[in-house]
């Protein structure tokens, strides 16, 4: 199956290789570089952290131009989504546009590969793109469109696209610096490479974290949090702390994560613990 217009021409059922290697030159913070085996895995047969599958199905198509791939789209449905409480349900399912790269001065090839993904989800009330649950694992499923890609976001903009949420990306250096103490206790990793973490003060569960294991001595911290009744002792930063000893001692060496833009408290909390700014990510959804 293809569709032609001048020198550009799409195709579906590319090969991974072909895709791996243009995505190696791609450049964002949670480009974490895994080998071609766990990058295929994440790209086509992904998981999220308790193992269950993210998509129902995945369709893949490239953009060729003068026989050279110069962007392409992975677009297809959710095998599960959320419901109104926020629980997992397999009754709820979104069509998503997971990834969509194309190259700068490539405008005309960007706009095909959406109007590929665009006639796909043909009759559905509202579309997603870079949907930031649904990401890939080997980039610790951080879904979100960087910044950097300001084509990509003028493109989605065209197209009816509006900005859903937007993130702060930050991350942080380890090392073997011993913070302020705090005792953790670690639970099973689970079958998606997520660890959960209780952390005790004089013996008391004070808060926890859970954290995701994308690639090699890389940590991704999900979430954080201290007891709403404790909030305000400093008890956060030396929590913090702890975990990054732990980390460093297991073999990590940076450690990143993400808050949302309107949560300024979480922004000063990473900013004061050490965490630096790299820049903002978005989500996107097109609606009738």
């Amino acid at each position: 199956m293809f569709l032609q217009t001048e020198r550009i021409i799409l195709k579906q059922d590319i090969p991974p290789e072909e895709i791996f290697r243009y995505m190696e030159r791609l450049e964002f913070p949670f480009q974490y570089h895994p080998d071609f085996a766990r990058w295929e895995a994440s790209f086509l047969r992904d998981v999220d952290g308790e193992g269950r599958t993210l998509f129902s199905d995945l369709t893949t198509a490239g953009a060729y131009t003068d026989g050279a791939l110069t962007g392409f789209i992975q677009y297809g449905r959710t095998a599960f989504g959320f419901d109104g409480d926020g629980a997992v349900s397999d009754r709820v399912h979104y069509p998503v546009i997971r990834q969509l790269y194309f190259d700068r001065g490539r405008e005309e090839a960007g706009r095909l590969l959406l109007r590929q993904a665009g006639w796909a989800f043909a009759g559905e009330k509202s579309v997603y793109a870079f949907f930031h649950y649904f990401g890939m694992s080997c980039y610790a499923r951080h879904g979100k469109l960087y910044e950097g890609f300001d084509h990509i976001h003028r493109a989605l903009l065209e197209a009816d696209f509006g900005v859903e949420h937007e993130n702060v990306f930050y991350s942080s250096a380890l090392s073997g610096a011993d913070g302020p103490s705090a005792d953790l206790r670690w639970h099973g990793m689970t079958v998606g490479r997520q660890w959960y973490c209780d952390f005790l003060l004089d013996g008391r569960t004070v808060g926890g974290c859970q954290v995701h294991f994308p690639e090699g001595d890389l940590a991704y911290l999900r979430w954080i949090f201290i007891e709403d009744s404790l909030c305000g002792r400093g008890l956060g930063t030396r929590c913090m702390a702890a975990l990054k000893a732990d980390l460093y001692r297991q073999g990590a060496v940076r450690l990143d994560t993400d808050t949302a833009m309107t949560n300024a408290a979480a922004q000063r909390f990473y900013e004061k613990t050490g965490f630096v700014r790299q820049g903002v990510t978005r989500s996107y959804l097109s609606a009738d």
